[in-house]
Order: structure tokens, then sequence, then C-alpha cells
């Protein structure tokens, strides 16, 4: 029973996309966790190059005009170097164009179907963007299972509540064994 992607599951994935556009989105979604609206709103001068920042919306404030500042990867930004980027949007792509690339790239990768499931409710997932932004939390919190990894990640993620960011919490089974090893050591 897989619950989460993998850092080489999606790594399969960006592969799998077939244009430079594709894998930008997809390796942006997966690198820095951020919410498909708020990819889709980045424009160009969002992006600062010297300190690997891009500058997010967030979208779900209630009127206010909340922002963040969220690294990105110098991988990420040699990508970008060869994305034509002008001014307006980055990606001037709907939501629906995001969720499609990833399903097609996730299929032809060999991720098709409903692969995941939910670690608590069981239900069962098909690989989606906010799937790469779980990955993310995951591995954030799998490195950094303290209070300040968690607080941390709840700013990166642009959760308003820790109640939020605690539910990636949870441990992977790896973890919960090597934690019942230490015990008896």
């Amino acid at each position: 029973m897989k619950t989460f992607l993998t850092q080489e599951d999606i790594n399969t994935i960006v592969e799998s996309a077939p244009t430079l556009q594709d894998r930008l989105i997809i390796d942006l979604l997966w690198h820095t966790g951020i919410r498909v609206t708020e990819l889709i709103g980045i424009r160009a001068e969002d992006i600062d190059w010297d300190n690997r920042l891009i500058t997010i919306r967030h979208l779900k404030s209630r009127g206010e005009d909340r922002k963040r500042q969220v690294p990105i990867r110098q991988e990420t930004l040699d990508l970008l170097h060869q994305f034509p980027v002008t001014a307006g949007l980055l990606f001037p792509v709907s939501r629906v164009y995001v969720y499609t690339i990833i399903r097609q790239a996730a299929e032809a990768a060999g991720f098709g179907g409903k692969l995941l499931t939910h670690p608590t409710s069981g239900k069962k997932h098909y690989v989606s963007p906010h799937r790469f932004r779980d990955a993310l939390a995951m591995q954030w919190m799998n490195k950094h299972p303290d209070f300040e990894g968690m607080k941390a990640l709840q700013d990166h993620l642009g959760h308003a509540s820790i109640n939020s960011t605690s539910r990636y919490l949870k441990l992977s089974p790896d973890h919960v064994k090597k934690f019942y090893d230490e015990i008896w050591d």
C-alpha cells in the first residue's frame, strides 16, 4: 500500500513529462509545495533570480493581500533559464491543463490509476498536484520531525493554522520502526 509518492517516484514522473513547460510545472509543484492556483498565478516579476525565491500570492486569504516567499532550487532556476520567460504569467495555463499533464506524465511513468491510499481514511487517490505537496511535506517532516520543523513547514506551505500542518506529522513506517528499534537498543 503506497501512501505517499517518494522522491524517486516524482523524479520519474518529471522525466516522463514531454515538454520543458510540463517538466517545469511538475518540478515547481514538487520542489516548492505550492498549490496549483498559486503556480498558475506566478508572474515573471515574482521570481527573485539572485536570491532563489518566488513570491507567492496566498490565494486562500480572506480579502487581505497575503504573500510569502518560497525558496527555489538552483536546478529549477536553471530549467527556468531555458524557458521563455516574458512579462506576465509564467505559465498562462488552466488548472485543468496542470491536472491533465500530471495525469499523463504519471501514466507514462507507470503510475496510472488510483495508486495512492490515504493513510487514515483508506481512500484511493490518483497522482495529482496536491500529492506533490503532500510528498514535499512528508519528506520535510521526516527530516525535521520537531516543532521547529513543523513551524517552518507551516510558513513554507502558507498554512494559517499549525493544525493544518500537523497532519504531516505521520511518520513513515520506516521511521516508526527506527524509533521502536531504538527502544530496545
